[in-house]
């Protein structure tokens, strides 16, 4: 009876411990001098560092983007934000996981950046001087950032990108779940 207990044990566990190791895709091996040094810090003390902002066109140069960061170490996730200095945030451990889940669903971890995919959109449909949606990812031995430029415009007049969706629905997520609340701001 005890080989056949452990024997599904090591079946039925090899699952579960999967699920908490998320591998970057289509990034590059961490470098802590392409880092913010916020950023820096919060990798040494987590396993994963998820890092959103809104950049602005650099017509505002002078306004700074605030972060909002997600970071998890084993299964304990916390949210912070940053401008000028880092902050934690109060934020319950269920909304974080529900956060958390939203990265995964959407596939963070896996999608490539904007440029890296050919999206063919006709000259009459751009828009110029707007914002971009940019994802900062970090686990312990990857990174990479997920740039995307204004869209929910390009989403509808030049639909059909998958990866463009699920950065709109990751934003409306984090928008719905945290900046709305003032948290953030």
């Amino acid at each position: 009876m005890r080989p056949l207990f452990f024997l599904a044990f090591c079946f039925f566990s090899q699952p579960v411990l999967a699920q908490n190791r998320i591998e970057i895709e289509n990034g590059k091996a961490y470098n802590a001098v392409d880092m913010k040094p916020f950023l820096n810090t919060l990798h040494e003390q987590n396993e994963y560092v998820i890092a959103f902002r809104v950049v602005l066109p650099s017509t505002s140069q002078g306004l700074k983007s605030d972060y909002f960061i997600l970071t998890r170490l084993g299964n304990n996730v916390q949210a912070f934000r940053y401008k000028d200095e880092l902050k934690k945030l109060s934020l319950s451990d269920q909304l974080l996981e529900l956060l958390w889940k939203n990265l995964i669903q959407n596939q963070l971890f896996t999608m490539k950046d904007e440029k890296e995919l050919s999206n063919f959109c006709p000259k009459k449909y751009a828009i110029y001087h707007s914002y971009s949606y940019e994802f900062t990812l970090i686990s312990k031995t990857r990174m990479k950032t997920l740039s995307y430029y204004y869209p929910e415009h390009y989403d509808e007049v030049c639909f059909g990108m998958a990866e463009r969706k699920k950065i709109i629905n990751t934003v409306s997520a984090i928008d719905l779940l945290v900046l709305k609340d003032g948290l953030v701001h």
